[in-house]
Order: structure tokens, then sequence, then C-alpha cells
């Protein structure tokens, strides 16, 4: 039967190579490995090590390095006072007051405190904490 058409089964647009003849890229490019690296290799002979760059550069976020969330309860007066803290430190700094961290602005509190306990225990007992004894 001439002009049948062909079975689904065959290509009709297929070559007559067969599998004797070698694929001519394949012989061409010999196989590469492509190492990756975790980290980029850097030249640290003159850099500055981690430690040594401030902490407000090398952090990604305001919360790095802090897992401990605490939530401070403020009388109206101390978060106004405390409103009024960040925007006079920004000018100490020669920054706008929102560019200030309150996160950063209240550890500084903490780490002042434990500089000047006596400061602090003299604010409490101002508070009547000799009345808890």
């Amino acid at each position: 039967m001439a002009g049948m058409k062909e079975g689904p089964g065959e290509d009709p647009f297929a070559d007559d190579s067969t599998d004797e003849e070698s694929d001519p890229v394949s012989d061409q490019e010999p196989e590469t490995k492509v190492e990756s690296h975790s980290e980029p290799e850097r030249d640290t002979s003159d850099s500055m090590s981690t430690n040594e760059i401030p902490y407000v550069i090398r952090r990604q976020t305001v919360k790095e390095d802090r897992d401990n969330e605490h939530v401070a309860f403020l009388r109206d007066e101390y978060a106004e006072l405390e409103d009024q803290i960040r925007a006079d430190v920004a000018d100490e700094l020669d920054m706008r007051s929102k560019d200030v961290s309150v996160t950063d602005l209240r550890e500084a509190f903490v780490e002042l405190a434990a500089e000047n306990p006596d400061a602090v225990a003299e604010i409490l007992e101002s508070w009547g904490y000799e009345h808890l004894k």
C-alpha cells in the first residue's frame, strides 16, 4: 500500500545515524568539574578581624546577636524621658534621632548602670527602696 502514514512510534525528523557514531560535541570538550566554595577567599593580611569591626557596623540587623526579648514597662514620664534621651544622644553623636536605635539605647542604659551601680541605687532609694529592707 503506497502512501501509508508512518506509525506513531516513528520520528519523521530523525536522522539515519547509528549508535556506533560518536557525538561530536562530547569528543571536543572534556568534562570539567566546578568546585564551589562556601566562602569567598579573602586576603586577610591587611584586613581587620571581625572583633575589631564595631558591632553596629558588622551586624546585619539591630536584633542580631540579641536573642533575649525584654519588654520595658515605663511610666509616661520615663517614656517621654527616653525619647528626650534618644534625641540628646543623637545630638551628641551628630545623628538624626531616628537613626539611634531604641534597642541600642536601652542596651547602653544597662551598660551604663553596670558601670555605675551606686548611681542606680541612689535613684531606687529616692523611689522608696529603703522601705523594702
